[in-house]
């Protein structure tokens, strides 16, 4: 069929939908190129570095003074050894590098799954990929969760094409992927429930397909045999792990450990900032509500359920958010179809040369000032990872290593493992592996002494010889009522000593300066030096 409109209004709207396009593009490369160090960096590329080093798992620990010899469960293996190899070939690029080309991957696959051919749709699917792209880059950073939300992407993929009867080879896949999602991360636990929602919402399928039809669900398509062996081995495969079953209740008990001090694991606040989550919530709704193409009952199960993840934990958002991308885009194209008769005068006034210009033109501009945010000097390290100082204790650490502060140190949660590469001498009280090593009665006394309370016995402070706190810590004020001594502050870190080394005096205690908590520095592309060596060094 020929258009009918005009080739000089073709070509604005072709220039509109590319400015779109690059408008979409640039915001997504903002928001997911972010280079800042995560908290447990570190930690991650240190143990994945060791298991290189040593070929082998460690199952106890040996690096802390508050847990030695409890057992390790690390349940991100295959994560850390990619992240540490990673860093081994390339140093902080290689890890920003990895993260670009993972987020890349994932959002790629899942924007094409909900685009499907359609040009329409293709823009639809855009647009929900800007909606959602800042509380799916809420767990964009270098970290094992990368390799969750790929999982994640492939699993949907892979389910509907089991569900639309094409079997072979596609019914062994969610066993196999969640062998290696098991090893690799703790979000394995999510894809599992996926698997069992879809394959329990088929199987309803196969027994209610009038009461499917009567809300304009797909018919049946995956042989109930095939169901339950999809559902069987992606069970046996959680297992299929160093520590069996140990891992996979481990796991769940896991989810439900109080974290006060991680906003990730804390419920989705209803802010200017988690807008796009509640009308992508509400925008799902009205499209699974409304539209009249087929729907499957699983995916429309997955998706509130994530939701409901998501409101409880934001952590979750990613997962929602990339499964709305490749779930929603048909249904949302259609609700907006229905919608084409009473928007027409606004529809012909946007098709107006000089409206399409004018908005093309708006689109370049904020896609341009997305480039250009991006190359803005609050990222002086591009295309590597960066450590500000805002956040991380830089300079307090290298006071600690002029002044050769060597031995027990009570450490802040979310600096333990900086604190573990940068002072290997340092055994740390606690870190970001949390109850993968330490136990209940150590997290609940750390937990005590940051809110400026006793800490107990699970925390002998007579067997410190520093601590390392932010300044504003309720801590500070403990340790200091028990005769410590301030060595160092800024803005940001205090270090505190309970007694000074016999060959060394300090008057007055050293004060860092606004310039300590300024600006940034490279995250380090030398190896740590506990990389190769068995532990650290206690010394009270």
């Amino acid at each position: 069929m020929t258009s009918t409109e005009p080739a000089s209004d073709q070509g604005t709207a072709v220039w509109l939908r590319r400015a779109f396009f690059f408008a979409v593009l640039a915001f997504v490369w903002w928001r997911f190129s972010e280079n800042t160090a995560d908290n447990d960096l570190w930690g991650h590329v240190l143990y994945g570095q060791r298991m290189l080093h040593w070929h082998g798992l460690e199952t106890t620990e040996t690096l802390s003074w508050t847990a030695t010899g409890q057992p390790w469960i690390n349940h991100e293996v295959l994560a850390e050894v990619a992240l540490g190899l990673g860093h081994r070939l390339a140093g902080s690029s290689g890890l920003w590098s990895m993260m670009i080309i993972l987020a890349a991957l994932t959002l790629g696959l899942a924007w094409q799954a909900g685009a499907g051919p359609d040009r329409n749709r293709r823009l639809v699917a855009l647009g929900l990929l800007a909606l959602s792209t800042n509380f799916i880059a809420i767990g964009y950073s270098v970290r094992p969760q990368l390799f969750t939300f790929f999982f994640f992407v492939i699993l949907l993929l892979v389910l509907r094409h089991i569900f639309a009867g094409r079997i072979r080879p596609w019914a062994f896949l969610p066993p196999l992927l969640l062998v290696v999602w098991t090893n690799t991360h703790g979000g394995f636990l999510a894809g599992w429930l996926v698997v069992m929602v879809a394959v329990a919402a088929e199987g309803l399928g196969a027994f209610l397909p009038g009461g499917l039809r009567r809300v304009r669900c797909e018919p049946f398509g995956a042989d109930p045999l095939v169901l339950a062996n999809v559902a069987a081995g992606s069970t046996l495969a959680l297992v299929a792990n160093p520590w069996g079953w140990k891992l996979v209740a481990w796991t769940i008990a896991t989810i439900r450990l109080p974290r006060p001090n991680i906003y990730e694991w804390q419920p989705m606040p209803l802010t200017p900032a988690s807008a796009p989550f509640f009308f992508m919530l509400l925008l799902g709704a009205l499209a699974w509500g409304l539209s009249r193409q087929s729907r499957r009952l699983w995916e429309m199960l997955v998706w509130v359920m994530l939701a409901a993840m998501t409101i409880q934990h934001q952590r979750h958002a990613p997962l929602f958010g990339l499964a709305s991308l490749v779930f929603l885009p048909v249904h949302v194209q259609d609700l907006l179809t229905r919608l084409t008769t009473r928007t027409e005068s606004l529809r012909a006034t946007a098709r107006r040369p000089v409206i399409a210009v004018l908005g093309a033109l708006a689109l370049l501009l904020a896609g341009t000032w997305c480039l250009q945010i991006n190359r803005s000097t609050s990222r002086q390290y591009p295309f590597h990872m960066e450590v500000p100082r805002s956040l991380f204790p830089v300079n307090a650490i290298e006071y600690m290593k002029a002044h050769q502060f060597t031995g027990n140190t009570i450490t802040f949660f979310d600096w333990g493992q900086q604190m573990l590469w940068e002072l290997p001498d340092n055994p740390v009280s606690f870190d970001g592996r949390l109850d993968t090593v330490y136990p209940p009665d150590v997290m609940d006394a750390h937990w005590r002494l940051y809110a400026g309370q006793d800490p107990g016995p699970a925390l002998p402070l007579n067997l410190a010889r520093y601590a390392l706190l932010p300044s504003s810590s309720r801590g500070v004020d403990v340790l200091l009522a028990q005769g410590w001594s301030v060595a160092y502050y800024d803005p940001l870190a205090a270090v505190l000593v309970r007694q000074f080394p016999t060959n060394l005096k300090i008057p007055e205690p050293t004060e860092g300066g606004r310039a300590a908590a300024t600006g940034s520095v490279l995250f380090p592309d030398a190896p740590p030096v506990l990389a190769t060596r068995a532990s650290a060094v206690a010394q009270p």
